[in-house]
């Protein structure tokens, strides 16, 4: 099979989803900010009991706090983070008060903003796992391989993402949490930290990462489009290549776009059928494909998606010629349907035996049946093209016969063996020539003797 060459930008998966707005970031006085069980987009944890914990410095530190986190008005909301941040420069809040203004550009669409706002959050508590959280979750739609510093870019959210996942290793449940919200939490964030970590290997061409990351991320998001879409490029870019999984795994991230109505639904359409058809050479059971990756995350043991039939070069070019033909309409689909329109009216011309002659569907026309192949030629009455052919003395040949003809392909089938049908055929006048010749011979042998 010819390679075929495949350019998953990135670029292309923008505005897939956008990172979901939550709740701010709460505290009470003299505590830490409380957890909260959102699995969309995951609030600070409390410290374990063995950590230090942060402290309101005044009263009107903490009035202040409360007065932003108390706002439900963004607009009005962000002048009141600003202020605290600015009259209170060494609160040991200050790293939520940056997570705060980092939600509330996310809710106002501020995207840069909100970004910038996360890396504040990171320089005041570099374990902030909020902050760390949205860093990765928008990175692989920010990201731009032209960026003069992509590569410092990358790395830094590798890193980033690596830190999250060692936090959320070390992280301790709070007494006040349920082990289903902690649990909910963990999963949430190790699901986006692996995602950018396979994002970034597959930047960075490391495709074995890529697919341990982003498995990882699947087993702990199974509904999210573009884990599978990163997966189903890193099985498909990895040497040796793995297309089934590859297949599987784009067709479970159409299949999920489907559901979320994803705006990139006909990229991703597009780049999974692409794939399917250059390993089956049609989109013949694509969609049962499909419907299956929508109800599972993974393929059963035995999944496989087969290339399509293909006949070896035999060095013979009449019979190559025939097998190419066949070849093209036995893939099924509409890839079949492509290649007859092309095929349908053209001519072609071949050398065969005789197989059998019957009357046609017209008076005065034969439809000749030849054998090319071998196994049509050792077998009696099998055949391979049917020759609608109007030339008086077709109906001389007999079985067994070479023949040399022309026509024009006109039509086909594949059952229960494939057979191809010429209209306007013309046998070649020196083969029928001598078919009545040897018919009148044999004639004459068989006629009676006149006696003298």
């Amino acid at each position: 099979m010819k390679k075929m060459t495949v350019l998953f930008s990135i670029i292309l998966l923008a505005g897939l989803t956008s990172p979901p707005t939550v709740a701010l970031a709460t505290g009470e006085f003299g505590m830490n900010p409380a957890f909260s069980s959102s699995s969309a987009s995951p609030a600070p944890v409390p410290a374990a009991a063995d950590q230090k914990k942060p402290q309101w410095k005044s009263r009107a530190e903490y009035d202040a706090f409360e007065a932003f986190v108390n706002e439900k008005d963004p607009n009005k909301r962000l002048p009141l983070i600003q202020a605290f941040l600015q009259k209170f420069p060494d609160s040991d809040f200050k790293a939520n008060a940056y997570v705060a203004e980092m939600q509330t550009y996310q809710q106002l669409n501020q995207s840069d903003k909100a970004i910038q706002a996360a890396k504040d959050a990171l320089k005041a508590d570099p374990d902030n796992l909020a902050a760390l959280y949205y860093l990765s979750f928008t990175f692989p739609y920010t990201y731009k391989a032209s960026d003069p510093d992509s590569q410092t870019q990358l790395s830094k959210a590798q890193s980033d993402a690596q830190h999250g996942l060692q936090l959320l290793q070390n992280l301790k449940k709070p007494a006040t949490v349920s082990d289903d919200q902690f649990n909910t939490y963990v999963k949430t964030n190790r699901a986006v930290f692996n995602t950018t970590i396979g994002f970034v290997a597959i930047q960075q061409k490391n495709y074995a990462q890529a697919i341990t990351s982003l498995e990882a991320a699947g087993q702990d998001n199974p509904e999210n489009v573009l884990v599978f879409s990163l997966l189903g490029q890193a099985y498909y870019e990895e040497q040796p290549r793995d297309v089934n999984k590859a297949i599987w795994n784009l067709a479970r991230s159409v299949a999920l776009a489907q559901k979320s109505n994803s705006p990139n639904l006909a990229q991703l359409q597009k780049f999974y059928s692409q794939v399917y058809e250059a390993q089956h050479g049609s989109n013949a059971g694509e969609e049962k494909v499909l419907a299956d990756a929508g109800s599972s995350a993974t393929p059963p043991p035995d999944f496989s998606v087969a290339p399509p039939p293909h006949h070896a070069s035999t060095g013979n070019p009449n019979l190559d010629a025939f097998y190419k033909i066949e070849d093209a309409l036995l893939v099924g689909g509409d890839t079949a349907q492509q290649n007859w329109s092309q095929l349908k009216g053209q001519p072609l011309g071949l050398v065969g035996h005789v197989a059998g002659v019957v009357k046609g569907g017209t008076p005065g026309t034969y439809d000749v049946r030849v054998g090319i192949t071998p196994s049509s030629q050792s077998q009696e009455g099998s055949y391979d093209i049917v020759l609608q052919d109007s030339q008086p003395d077709a109906r001389y040949l007999q079985p067994g016969d070479p023949i040399r003809f022309q026509g024009t392909i006109n039509a086909y089938t594949t059952d229960p063996n494939f057979i191809l049908t010429l209209s306007d055929s013309k046998i070649d006048e020196t083969v029928l020539k001598a078919a009545a010749e040897k018919a009148k011979a044999n004639a004459q042998k068989k006629a009676p003797k006149r006696r003298p």
